[in-house]
């Protein structure tokens, strides 16, 4: 099967959505598919220095990407390249139009067979995708949606009312290749690794982690992640309460993550159940499919997390530990708590089980084709 993606995102960037939509044609490839990726040139919103965009999101160059030209104009950028990728995917003549970009995917439906995967109520998309959506939506095949949760805000809303258009695909991440491969992390080698890896910004719990660390010098904690200017703002937080078991690596590239969460003991994914997002009255935390989750079960860690109800979508007790986000204490003592091997090493495993079964991004493929007919 011919499948043409369709994506809005800046590639190469240090963007969540940039690296799910690599996984996603990867895996579609991986199952015999032909897929070519069509994104904007975005060329000013590059990350610098990659000089292979595959080998920077750690993966196989099994698919084309084709670059549009992207105008700049205010206002106007976004109907341009849908117009581009419109004339461009008549020349391709796909069976499957796919991805996240609503305008674009929802004219396609006309005249293809076309899935729109959404990341979040439809308050979040721009002013003209929602208008296109409103417009064509019932032409859609299916609409993935990433939780359970996100599901019910579409049907409370009622957006469609054949609730069998809705598919719910959790996100995913690579199966490791390789547990064993690992950097050298600062601190004392002897002392348990506590780790995380991902954005820095209010939100994502960095105060939290600090905060643990301060209380718990028996262990090492090391944040891979955050721009410059959050490397900066931590470093002084550091600074002024004196605390030496917390190391900031700063930004690594979505290929070399893989080596720090092989090095850690535990990993930390602390969520703030008040996450907002722009022109919407509701959290992310309320129907979200983190990434971070999906990475830290391939690599068979034992994973501390908020206990929020999306995430029970796909954690439980028996495969994490899930606490009060607001709850400092209870944080401190489930780091503790991992010190005993045994009881770590299960959910570990009991993670690592269930993401081998559920949670690859082929797994992920699999599941939407299935059904969509």
């Amino acid at each position: 099967m011919k499948i043409v993606y369709i994506s809005n995102s800046i590639i190469p960037s240090r963007t969540a959505n940039s690296i799910h939509v690599m996984k996603m044609c990867q895996a579609f490839a991986d199952n015999g598919h032909e897929v070519i990726l069509l994104a904007p040139d975005r060329y000013k919103e590059y990350e610098n220095n990659v000089d292979n965009v595959y080998s920077y999101y750690g993966v196989k160059e099994n698919f084309r990407i084709k670059k549009l030209k992207y105008n700049y104009l205010r206002g106007i950028s976004g109907l341009f390249y849908g117009f581009s990728t419109y004339l461009l995917v008549q020349k391709y003549n796909p069976d499957l139009v796919y991805g996240r970009f609503a305008s674009a995917i929802c004219i396609l439906s006309l005249k293809y067979k076309a899935v729109l995967e959404l990341h979040s109520p439809t308050l979040g998309l721009s002013k003209v995708d929602s208008l296109f959506f409103k417009l064509f939506k019932n032409k859609l095949s299916k609409i993935v949606l990433i939780s359970e949760a996100l599901k019910k805000i579409y049907i409370k809303e009622k957006i469609i009312y054949d609730e069998n258009k809705y598919i719910v695909a959790h996100d995913g991440a690579d199966k490791v290749e390789n547990l064993k491969d690992k950097v050298k992390l600062y601190g004392d080698s002897d002392k348990l690794k506590v780790g995380y890896v991902g954005h820095l910004y209010k939100g994502r719990g960095i105060e939290l982690i600090i905060n643990c660390a301060e209380q718990l010098n028996n262990f090492t904690f090391h944040i891979v992640g955050g721009n410059q200017n959050d490397i900066s703002y931590w470093k002084g937080y550091l600074l002024d309460k004196n605390i030496q078991n917390v190391y900031l690596y700063g930004y690594v590239n979505p290929s070399q993550t893989v080596l720090y969460r092989n090095s850690f003991d535990i990993v930390m994914a602390p969520y703030s159940n008040n996450v907002s997002i722009s022109k919407s009255t509701l959290n992310t935390s309320t129907y979200m499919s983190p990434l971070k989750i999906f990475e830290y079960m391939s690599h068979k860690k034992p994973i501390i997390t908020s206990d929020l109800p999306v995430l029970r979508e796909v954690l439980n007790e028996e495969n994490s530990i899930l606490v009060d986000y607001d709850n400092e204490k209870e944080w401190i003592n489930a780091i503790k708590k991992l010190k005993n091997y045994e009881f770590s090493s299960m959910i570990a495993n009991n993670a690592f089980i269930k993401f081998s079964k559920k949670y690859t991004w082929i797994n992920r493929v699999n599941k939407i084709l299935k059904e969509v007919k």
